[in-house]
């Protein structure tokens, strides 16, 4: 069932005719986010809600939109913005490298916000779902992929005496990382391997991998936080043991080191 939440209780037209008259240009931005299979709806909610926030700082947001079905979350924003398209897009990409971006006239604002109500009842599905979660799939498995691809060049680096794996620059291929503590070493992992999180003995937690990666349970000291971080941008150094790489990437925060986990190679 899908769960419809207008980010707005007005129908902000005072906002849309002020910013017609300033000759801003208007833009709809859709994202689609599919949150990972432990996470609750709350959490995910919460991501789209500070993705708008960031767009809140950004642009000037006429009418918001959060949709929920199933792990698929789905955040419709329109917004008016100075910024002429080639810009504009450019800051937005840097807030959701994801988000689809889309140029609109005054009078398809001005019709989408007059019909918001009759279209949350009778258009309550997310629109262009199926397409969405496909593309989900596939960047799911190019990733892990890609990441088996990058382990394997590592360990045969060692072998044959040639330099580890380097990374491209800002591809734009971010991932979110789940960061947590093993044996004292800080581990990741990403966020889509794993099923679910339960208790285990002397407050450790039992991470569930997904079928699809392995079936297995990995036990960490420690959950310590989330990490976004472009998976394309990541260098692996060596091999720490079975299905454990060391890698490093940087973030907006500064390089940053891990092991990270390969599932299918544990």
């Amino acid at each position: 069932m899908v769960s419809t939440e207008n980010c707005y209780k007005s129908d902000n037209f005072p906002v849309l005719r002020q910013a017609v008259l300033r000759e801003e240009y208007l833009y709809q931005v859709r994202l689609y986010v599919e949150r990972a299979a432990f996470l609750s709806a709350d959490a995910g909610n919460l991501r789209m809600r500070v993705l708008l926030g960031l767009i809140e700082a950004k642009a000037t947001v006429i009418d918001a939109v959060i949709k929920v079905d199933g792990q698929l979350h789905y955040l419709s924003v329109l917004c008016a913005s100075s910024a002429a398209p080639l810009v504009f897009s450019g800051i937005m990409k840097r807030i959701a490298p994801h988000a689809i971006i889309e140029e609109i006239l005054h009078k398809n604002a001005e019709e989408r916000i007059a019909t918001r109500a009759v279209r949350a009842e009778a258009w309550n599905a997310i629109p262009n779902a199926m397409a969405a979660i496909g593309v989900q799939e596939s960047r799911k498995i190019l990733y892990t992929l890609l990441l088996e691809y990058r382990a394997l060049l590592s360990e045969y680096a060692s072998i044959m005496n040639q330099q580890p794996t380097s990374a491209c620059r800002a591809s734009g291929c971010f991932v979110q990382i789940l960061i947590f503590e093993q044996n004292g070493s800080i581990c990741g992992i990403p966020d889509f391997q794993i099923e679910q999180i339960t208790p285990g003995s002397n407050g450790s937690q039992l991470m569930h991998l997904s079928c699809g990666y392995g079936n297995r349970v990995l036990v960490c000291d420690d959950l310590i936080c989330y990490k976004e971080i472009d998976i394309v941008d990541t260098r692996f150094v060596s091999k720490t043991t079975r299905g454990f790489y060391q890698t490093s990437v940087q973030t907006a925060d500064g390089p940053f080191s891990f092991n990270l986990v390969v599932p299918s190679f544990l």
